[in-house]
């Protein structure tokens, strides 16, 4: 079903806003928009500089990956990004776990 963003919407919106800094998806699960509709009206926002990513969320492997919205002005929080050392550090950390995990030796 599709939900149309109105007047009502942005209001929800800048309510969540007022109380606690959120993500997309949050605001899509309180306000019916859809993930996507919610990200690019989140975005349009940080463009006009009403709201800024305050932090960001990381997924199962760490990476950031969701940006965490704040209302108002303010510098954003830039995404950390794995170096080539630390992400053959981890590969080699999951790759030794694994092989004493089987048991098994690696070619």
């Amino acid at each position: 079903m599709a939900v149309k963003v109105n007047q009502s919407m942005y209001a929800r919106l800048f309510k969540l806003l007022l109380h606690d800094p959120v993500t997309a998806h949050e605001v899509a699960e309180e306000t019916g928009m859809h993930v996507v509709t919610a990200g690019s009206v989140l975005r349009t926002m940080k463009k006009h500089k009403v709201v800024h990513v305050c932090a960001w969320e990381a997924d199962r492997l760490g990476r950031d990956v969701t940006p965490v919205y704040k209302l108002g002005e303010g510098r954003d929080k830039p995404r950390h990004k794995f170096t080539a050392a630390e992400r053959q550090a981890r590969r080699r950390a999951k790759k030794l776990e694994l092989t004493t995990l089987l048991g098994v030796r690696s070619v």
